[in-house]
């Protein structure tokens, strides 16, 4: 595997038509084929997954997805506005420390998960567990007993068909890069302004940090891009985010580029806003004191833990 680290590079090879997307359901096929077990929910769930597919079934699960966004986008922004409101009664009080990731982002994506799949705690934990059916650590048996609850949750009510695939899909692939970019943006934030009041900050405009880091490409023949040759079947891993980037290159790449850019660009852009406008009216000052990431969560940067002490 190649990697690319520098931003107009990456850019480049993901939106050429020479590289396409790295399928993940292709995966799960071959650990079937290996183990002899069925994984057939799980590689029916990536097969539908846009991130992961290229050409015309890529165009028609992006075009179903997008209209249930739209479908449910008011549900999402008024879930999120009630489900601030709550946190900032039950948790931003003074004198008080709290864990950003569990007790804020979680919750918050959760309300807004609730808008888009039926709205009970089976479904929600599926939705936090299926990202990890990406990372390459997992475990035989966590793999198949997660594609087992998929199963079961697609024939709870097969007469939905798709309609019911798509809407696990889309509320599981914003389940990390939302809770993950939302945590470690707000720490980033408090790092820099460790004694300001939140009603004093020049809040970002967008997330100043995301969890998503890369995405890997294949190349589909040879090609050299920027004197660098890649050749057929090669995986690329082409870095979007990086301490070595500028901000500008940073912020440009946050969504994706081109027909991949991610489908909950446009609620996740007002969700940061409605957090910014939350935050502004309040007077506390918020102090980060502990940070944990997880060691092992490809293609995320996922924090486990963030503390912050409230004054």
């Amino acid at each position: 595997m190649k990697s690319v680290q520098d931003a107009a590079i990456a850019k480049a090879i993901i939106l050429s038509r020479d590289f396409g997307t790295y399928s993940m359901a292709d995966r799960y096929r071959d650990l079937a084929e290996r183990t002899k077990l069925d994984f057939s929910p799980a590689i029916r769930l990536l097969d539908c997954l846009p991130v992961f597919i290229d050409g015309d079934v890529h165009q028609r699960v992006r075009k179903a997805m997008a209209k249930q966004i739209s479908k449910t986008k008011d549900c999402q922004l008024a879930a999120s506005r009630e489900q601030l409101a709550i946190l900032f009664e039950r948790v931003f009080r003074k004198n008080t420390q709290i864990e950003l990731v569990e007790e804020f982002s979680k919750p918050l994506w959760r309300a807004i998960s609730a808008s888009i799949v039926p709205p009970n705690s089976e479904a929600l934990d599926l939705v936090d567990e299926i990202p990890t059916l990406f990372s390459p650590i997992l475990s035989l048996r966590e793999r198949i007993r997660i594609s087992d609850r998929i199963g079961a949750y697609l024939g709870a009510d097969p007469e939905e068909g798709d309609d019911r695939l798509f809407l696990l899909g889309l509320a599981a692939l914003g389940a990390r890069p939302f809770v993950g970019t939302l945590s470690l943006s707000l720490y980033e934030v408090f790092k820099e302004n460790p004694k300001a009041r939140m009603c004093d900050l020049a809040w970002p405009r967008l997330y100043p940090s995301s969890s998503l880091r890369y995405v890997d490409r294949i190349c589909g023949k040879e090609v050299e891009v920027d004197k660098s040759a890649f050749h057929p079947g090669e995986r690329v891993r082409c870095f979007t985010q990086s301490a070595d980037y500028s901000n500008e290159e940073n912020t440009h790449a946050l969504f994706g580029y081109g027909a991949h850019t991610c489908l909950g660009k446009s609620i996740s852009e007002k969700v940061w806003g409605l957090v910014v406008e939350a935050f502004s009216r309040s007077d506390l000052r918020a102090e980060p004191l502990t940070i944990a990431m997880c060691p092992h969560n490809d293609p995320f940067l996922m924090p486990t833990q963030i503390h912050i002490a409230l004054t």
